[in-house]
């Protein structure tokens, strides 16, 4: 199954009450982008996942999807739709490969040197445009 059509699902099979707490909780979400109220307000299933899968790509409009749903409770619809998305062979199943040896590994090339932004009182950062790979680890810190 398609992940915009297994999202779909997702908010379908919701009440109307959990859909809008749903909403509200992407609008107001503090561990990952808002997306903004207008974005969403008066929007059905479809243009809500459509929003999400723009916003936050397909892997990440699910793993946000399972927190939100988590968040307001509804914690068998968050394991549905974790399970599902894994079933399809997606980063969050376990490995089922049965082959004798693993294919050698890439080279990996030494990590970079640390990047810092900084800004003055009252300015605005900008997340940095990362290119090249989304693998491995990142930290990023903010202080006031």
């Amino acid at each position: 199954m398609a992940v915009r059509r297994l999202l779909r699902k997702t908010l379908e099979d919701l009440s109307k009450y959990d859909f809008e707490k749903f909403k509200s909780e992407l609008v107001d979400a503090e561990e990952f982008i808002p997306i903004p109220r207008s974005l969403l307000e008066d929007k059905d299933p479809i243009a809500t996942v459509t929003r999400m899968i723009e916003t936050y790509r397909e892997e990440m409009a699910v793993n946000n999807a399972v927190k939100v749903l988590r968040e307001i409770g509804n914690n068998n619809a968050a394991e549905k739709l974790k399970n599902s998305y894994a079933a399809r062979g997606n980063s969050a199943a376990p490995s089922t490969s049965t082959s004798a040896a693993a294919p050698p590994a890439a080279p990996v090339a030494p990590p970079a040197a640390p990047a810092s932004i900084m800004a003055q009182q009252g300015a605005i950062v900008f997340a940095p445009n990362v290119a090249g790979s989304n693998t491995g680890t990142w930290n990023v810190n903010f202080t006031k």
